[in-house]
């Protein structure tokens, strides 16, 4: 029995392996549909579409449903993380603001690429541009003071995400200051930060149904003409993310951390192997934190708490792909995002990366969250679900070796990183 038992187990299929094969059932379900006459035929336009769209948007509708809470909840759980107001100086501001200055350049990196390849052009998916009112932006003086709610609750109800970031942090920051005394409210955050994440998983196990509707539909309106904005869509996105790697990083390791870029990558390339196979950074984690001292001379009490910290607050990749899908679900539509919007949706994707723990799948729910704040149709949403697990890799080996990227940096503004460490050869022991 126990070894039926193992067998099950070990025949148990990841969701990444449920979401392709939906995708491509999707797709050639869809084809067939389309080949069949598609929305010519009334038959496919009046019964079979019209089903098929309904899972769809109830599988959209319950990630919509869960987006206010989770970020509500996982900012405060990440405040308290910090643990003692006192942390917020020296390491702790640095830290903070390091992740939300990378995660900055990283959205802007993915902007400025979605704007020079644009990924969704070649294919108008309906007549949205005539339809739809994307969000127009206020000026800086409103935008800061629209920052702050008026009434917590009031956007709690209509999800106004800014609003709910900022609210969060100014409870998890009084949390702190209070003390012992408020232990069993953050036992209660942490575990309603918890039970978010399981109803997420709850969620995600309906993924599968969800892609195969949403890309038949997909399929059945517009033929095989939507896989060239997917392709490039990935290529996009892979390109921000070796870009931040490489140029990013590299800058920032070489004027801030004064360290060879190089020697930094042949000590940080099992770590970036790891998430990026995985998809994970928990499991990049471990080997990271030996990594960081004992390679690369950053100080045990600050790699104890840049790296755990930015394993959850700090995914630059992410950023990248958050900017990219906003723009490449626009492009799908033929609608045109200003400046403005563009800025805005930066400073956006940065807070929810910094606020939100890292989870498999957390980038779909995040940039389900952006298109609907942003007021763009999701039905785009499947052709990114569909292939998330590609695109995932590169965004969590960035994610990850940013964190060792962080360590590094803010142990030489310390002026604690330890160079003759760093700029030892590893033994073959070690290497081993």
């Amino acid at each position: 029995m126990a070894g039926i038992k193992a067998l099950g187990e070990k025949k148990k299929m990841p969701l990444y392996v449920k979401i392709f094969i939906a995708l491509f059932s999707g797709i050639v379900f869809g084809y067939i549909l389309n080949s069949l006459g598609g929305v010519e035929n009334a038959v496919i336009n009046n019964h079979l579409l019209p089903f098929f769209q309904f899972i769809g948007d109830l599988f959209i509708k319950l990630i919509k449903m869960i987006v206010v809470p989770l970020v509500f909840f996982c900012i405060i759980d990440a405040a308290l993380s910090l643990g003692d107001i006192k942390k917020l100086r020296s390491i702790g501001v640095k830290t903070i603001v390091w992740f939300l200055a990378t995660g900055a350049v990283s959205a802007t990196i993915g902007l400025i690429l979605a704007n020079l390849i644009q990924p969704g052009r070649g294919l108008v998916l309906g007549n949205a541009q005539a339809d739809v009112e994307v969000t127009e932006l206020p000026g800086v003086y409103e935008t800061i003071l629209d920052l702050i709610p008026s009434n917590p609750f009031e956007a709690l109800t209509s999800g106004e995400m800014m609003q709910i970031i900022v609210f969060s942090l100014f409870v998890g920051f009084a949390i702190i200051t209070i003390g012992k005394e408020a232990e069993p409210l953050s036992d209660i955050i942490s575990l309603c930060s918890r039970t978010m994440f399981k109803i997420i998983d709850m969620i995600l196990g309906i993924i599968p149904y969800g892609v195969f509707s949403l890309m038949t539909v997909a399929l059945a309106k517009y033929g095989t003409a939507i896989f060239g904005p997917v392709l490039k869509f990935i290529a996009t996105d892979y390109l921000a993310g070796i870009i931040m790697s490489t140029v990013g990083y590299g800058l920032l390791l070489s004027l801030i951390g004064r360290v060879n870029p190089l020697k930094f990558w042949k000590k940080a390339f099992e770590p970036w192997m790891i998430a990026f196979s995985t998809c994970t950074s928990s499991a990049a984690l471990p080997v990271s934190m030996d990594v960081a001292p004992n390679k690369m001379g950053v100080p045990k009490d600050i790699a104890s708490f840049v790296l755990p910290l930015g394993c959850t607050a700090q995914m630059n990749g992410t950023c990248a792909y958050f900017g990219i899908v906003v723009l490449f679900a626009a492009q799908l539509y033929g609608i045109e995002l200003s400046i403005q919007q563009q800025i805005m949706l930066v400073v956006q994707a940065t807070f929810l990366s910094v606020g939100c723990a890292a989870t498999p799948q957390i980038g779909l729910v995040i940039s389900l969250t952006l298109m609907t704040q942003m007021g763009l149709p999701l039905d785009a949403y499947a052709l990114v679900a569909g292939i998330y697990r590609i695109v995932d890799q590169i965004h969590t080996a960035t994610n990850s070796v940013g964190d060792l990227v962080a360590s590094v940096c803010i142990s030489e503004m310390e002026g604690e990183l330890d160079h003759k460490i760093f700029d030892r050869a590893d033994s073959p022991e070690a290497a081993a």
